[in-house]
This record gives C-alpha cells, structure tokens and sequence, in this order.
C-alpha cells in the first residue's frame, strides 16, 4: 500500500469514513442494511465476514459520535475476545497510535480517544448479567442461535439500555443453529416479514478462491452433508442423529377432516410441566387400519390445575360428545394425580415409564411404519416431532428451548403411544354380518349361548334362528 493510500485512510477513518474502502461488494450489502434499519437480522454463513461487515459500521458510529457505547455480545466471552480483538488489529494495522481504538483487557472494552467505548460481553456465561449497564447506544447480538435463553437476554438485561438513547440499533446476527426449536427462526420469519432481514451463503463470498472453497466442502463431509447446508448454505438442517424422532415426515401429518372410523377407543396423553409447557394430546386408535390419530392437542404454560382440567373436558366433549375415553394418562406427580381425580372429577392414571429409550423406540417404530399420524392442526406437536432433539450424545434428555419448551409434546406421544390397548376390539360382536344374507350360530354369541343355557335349564330344546 502506497504512502498517499494509507494517508487517505488514516484521513478517512478520522472522520468516519471505513466501510466503502475496507468492504467486500457483497458486504456492503450488509452494511447498507445496518445503515437503514435499527433492527436488522443478517444470517450468514461461516467464512463470510458477517463480523467485519457489522465492525466497519460500529466503528463509523463510534469515530462520529463521541461518548457512545457499544456492547458487542457473543455466547461466550472467550469467543468474543478472539474474534473481535484479531478483526480490530486487522483494521487498525495501518493506523497511528493516537487514532487507534485501545483494549482495556480489566474491562474488555475498546476505548477510543473521544471517549467513545465497545465493550465485549459472553451472554452464556452468567445469562447476560455481564451485558448489564446504565445505557447504550448499539447492541450486537452476535451467533444469536447459539445464545443460551435468548428471549430473557435480550428483555431483561440488553433492550432496556437502549431507551431514551440515540441510536438504538439491536443488531441480530448469526449462522443458523443446529437446534430448529430455538428462538432464533421464529424471529427470523418476523425479520424477513418485515423486510429487515439479508441471507448471505458461502458463495456470495466473493474472496474464496476454488481451493479454499473445495476445503471447506471436504472439511463439512460434502455439499449434502447437514453441516454444510446449515453452516454453508444457511438452511434450516437438523443433525439427523441428534433428532429424538427422525422417522417423522409429512407421510404421518393428515388433513383435519381426515375419517374417523364408525367404532373406536378414544385415548388421552399428557405431560405436565410447572417451568415448562404442559402438553395433552387426544386421539383414538383404529383397530382396522392399525393406526393412532391424534386430533387435537393443548400446550399450555402457566395456567392452573384447574383451566388445563376444564380445557381438557371441554376439547373431549367437542371431538367425541359423550364418548369417554377408554384411558387416560398423565405425566404428573402422585398427589396431582390425587387432585386431578378427586377436586376435578377426571379420571387419569400415571403412564407406564419404564425404560425411557425403549419407549422412543417404540413411538420411532408406529411413526416409521406410519402407524402413527397428526392432524394437521396439532401445528406444535408436529414441530416439535419434526425437529425436536436430544440435549447430548449420551440421548440423557430432550434439549429445551425456548420455541419448543422442553418438548413435552414428544413426551405426551410417548405416553399415548403405549397407553393404546391394540389387543381390544371396538367393534361389536359380528359387525357387517346380517340374518338376511348369513348364518349367524346362536352359540357363537354371548346372547346366544345365554339362551341356550336357560333352554337347557328348563328342559326345552334349542332353536335355530335365521
């Protein structure tokens, strides 16, 4: 770089001026989207430059106006400091010392000589407490789908610094995450809705030669590999082995008017939760087609014993009038049960939880051999079947997310799918058979074998009816 170019710069950067000369084309992209919304949400792939893209614009705020704050906030603290103290000593090589950003290591924090600071904060560290302050001006909310209880984050210790302050921008970025239940791609459909939302793939990374992009492919395990669709591609990809039900498609999802069939036992399965949601689902088994429907489902948080009982009444009698159920089961502690039956008047017993793996198991098998199908209604339940996942390697637990709770849905499945008695039959004693058109043996019913009984017991002779 030539003496006058570096000039021009430095004068530049005085003044505020550094994405136009620092910035790929398709990071301006970005940039020109953080200029014009307060509220964006850039997904980006890995290897794009999504960080130096939203630095350039930070740091243009920061030069122009003395005194403002910047908190910058990764999942975790270590990960921020790595990141954005090798970007800032890459932008500022060229610089002279007194117009250089300097890192206060005690306070992580980048001062620069107007007074102007960008503080760096690991929001998965202490839930955010370490983001906490008086007042700020931008907040980055940096790999977002990785941030531990968003929703909380943001509300309580983040968005309150930026009322009554200029500026106020709340920048969302990120790579998509593994977990599809997280509160990320809800407000990402909110962002792209409103249109304040820009995707960036590895190919519009215009920098990457051939070679390097070929690496990257080898290093994901291919183009189709779920790493590089997610991480690459910014598809919304689940690791396939981390899926608690991975045999779940649209093959198990029927219409809302799908046919009952004319004789059917009625089932109820539910799972209670106090911090998490409270998950009922209702549906019968058809013993011709082998098959459990579920019709309708409840997923409630926060409502009392009560309001879930009276719902649950209510939801029976509009699917099946005055038709009980031939089982109930419900996930709950013995003296809820207790009170459920005795202050409520509704019968439900505790369900069979032996051998917790077992009992996917045996839900994956009805959904693999589609044995097992959701009305379409049933929206959450066939989310959280779709892409509802195992919080580790070990399968010790289902993973909770704010989207998703801790999947209790999934569990209510469970529970329902062993509840189902398959050795009963619904139908009555020779259904579809007529005396117009057949034989019908009179010691082959229980009716009959009952006349017969009391014929022989007075001495008469039996009778043959056609």
């Amino acid at each position: 770089m030539s003496i006058e170019m570096i000039e021009a710069r430095i004068k530049l950067w005085s003044v505020g001026i550094i994405a136009t000369w620092y910035l790929r084309t398709s990071q301006l992209d970005v940039y020109h989207l953080l200029i014009t919304e307060r509220y964006p949400f850039l997904e980006a792939a890995r290897r794009f430059g999504k960080t130096t893209a939203i630095l350039c614009f930070v740091l243009e705020k920061l030069i122009q106006h003395p005194g403002w704050i910047c908190r910058w906030c990764f999942p975790w603290k270590n990960q921020a400091r790595l990141v954005l103290t090798a970007e800032m000593a890459k932008l500022q090589a060229f610089l002279p010392e007194e117009s250089r950003f300097e890192y206060q290591t005690t306070d992580s924090v980048f001062v620069h000589p107007n007074g102007s600071k960008l503080y760096i904060c690991g929001v998965n560290d202490d839930r955010g407490d370490s983001a906490r302050g008086p007042a700020a001006n931008i907040i980055i909310a940096d790999e977002y789908g990785f941030w531990i209880d968003p929703n909380y984050i943001i509300r309580e210790a983040l968005y309150p610094q930026l009322q009554n302050q200029e500026g106020r921008w709340l920048i969302k970025a990120s790579t998509p995450p593994f977990d599809l239940g997280h509160a990320y791609y809800k407000e990402r459909e909110e962002s792209v809705r409103k249109t304040r939302f820009i995707q960036k793939t590895i190919y519009d990374n215009e920098a990457l030669t051939e070679e390097e992009l070929q690496e990257i492919i080898e290093e994901c395990g291919g183009v189709e590999s779920p790493s590089f669709q997610r991480e690459r591609l910014c598809k919304p990809v689940s690791d396939p082995k981390s899926l608690i039900i991975p045999e779940f498609n649209d093959e198990n999802i029927v219409e809302d008017d799908y046919p009952r069939p004319q004789y059917f036992d009625a089932y109820v399965g539910g799972d209670s939760g106090a911090d998490d949601n409270t998950a009922i689902l209702f549906g019968y088994y058809d013993f011709q087609k082998n098959e459990i429907v579920i019709e309708e489902e409840l997923v409630l948080n926060g409502e009392t014993t009560k309001l879930i009982v009276d719902k649950a009444k209510d939801t029976e009698r509009n699917l099946w009038d005055d038709k009980k159920p031939h089982r109930r089961v419900y996930d709950a502690g013995k003296q809820l049960i207790y009170d459920i039956l005795g202050d409520h008047q509704y019968s439900v017993s505790m369900p069979h939880k032996t051998d917790k793996h077992a009992a996917v198991h045996e839900l994956r098998i009805a959904v693999g051999s589609r044995s097992f199908k959701i009305k379409r209604k049933c929206r959450q339940t066939i989310w959280q079947m779709k892409v509802g996942m195992w919080k580790d390697s070990r399968h010790s637990d289902f993973q909770r997310s704010d989207g998703l709770g801790h999947l209790d849905a999934i569990a209510a499945a469970i529970y329902f799918n062993r509840a189902v008695d398959k050795s009963r039959n619904p139908y009555p004693q020779n259904y579809g058979v007529h005396r117009e058109t057949h034989f019908i043996n009179p010691t082959a019913s229980p009716l009959g074998q009952t006349s017969q009984a009391l014929k022989d017991a007075f001495g008469g002779k039996s009778r043959r009816f056609r």
